[in-house]
């Protein structure tokens, strides 16, 4: 089971719904199980970079099957352990490890990815998180 595009739709909607009640200007992806995206928008006044980096973010779900912000945390763990980890995380610029992407799961499975992209890493995370519950079934 995967994220379709009426689901896309509405978790994107949702999303932006979010981010006009908190005052911030996002940009929104969503992305089935296999990273294809499925909808996307950019706030008027959001930046360029935050629409690069939504999109960026659902990769990174989709390619690790776990939210950025834990993705982030993880790395930062392991470079307090080996330092020279870092050398090999800044050649991967698919992957991006701060808050704002989240699996969105169906049935319990990984069926695709919401990313917000545009206020703090804690907004943004919070916002795809809330979007994402909302779309998930079981």
């Amino acid at each position: 089971m995967t994220v379709n595009l009426d689901d896309a739709r509405q978790i994107a909607d949702r999303a932006l719904d979010d981010a006009r009640r908190l005052g911030v200007r996002i940009s929104v992806a969503v992305a089935d199980e296999a990273g294809a995206l499925l909808a996307f928008a950019r706030m008027d006044g959001a930046t360029r970079l935050s629409a690069r980096t939504a999109v960026a973010k659902t990769q990174t779900v989709i390619l690790t099957g776990k939210a950025t912000i834990d993705l982030g945390r993880e790395w930062r763990e392991e470079l307090a352990v080996e330092p020279e980890l870092f050398y090999g995380m800044i050649v991967r610029p698919d992957v991006v490890p701060f808050g704002g992407g989240v699996p969105v799961r169906l049935d319990g499975r990984l069926a695709g990815a919401v990313a917000v992209s545009g206020a703090t890493s804690v907004q943004d995370h919070e916002i795809a998180e809330r979007a994402a519950a909302a779309g998930d079934r079981a």
